[in-house]
């Protein structure tokens, strides 16, 4: 009877000391993870930032005046509404026109 409880007692030790060891792993493992994760949101949020002061810079009413200058020697016309595509197969579509309507003038010539 006191072998039984010795070596019962070195079982539920040798179970439990190995379940420890596997709970340390996951948790180290879950923890590089997390580590992982907050590297990428401190990157994203240095870009946000570097990417909000450029933004600023940019919309400054300074720097805006100071382009407005520069380009102020451009003459600049509207686009006209029919060349604007609402869609990229609207602009494929037209393209196709295009090159269909020239292929039957090119025939006409011929």
């Amino acid at each position: 009877m006191h072998r039984f409880i010795i070596i019962l007692s070195i079982c539920i030790f040798s179970f439990f000391l190995g379940l420890t060891s596997v709970i340390k792993n996951q948790t180290r493992i879950t923890e590089k993870k997390i580590e992982k994760i907050t590297l990428k949101i401190f990157n994203v949020k240095k870009d946000l930032r570097e990417t909000e002061l450029d933004y600023y810079y940019l919309s400054s009413p300074k720097n805006l005046s100071k382009k407005i200058t520069e380009l102020s020697l451009i003459e600049y016309t509207p686009i006209e509404f029919s060349k604007i595509y609402l869609d990229y197969k609207d602009f494929i579509n037209s393209k196709n026109k295009l090159t269909n309507l020239k292929k039957i003038n090119e025939k006409k010539t011929k």
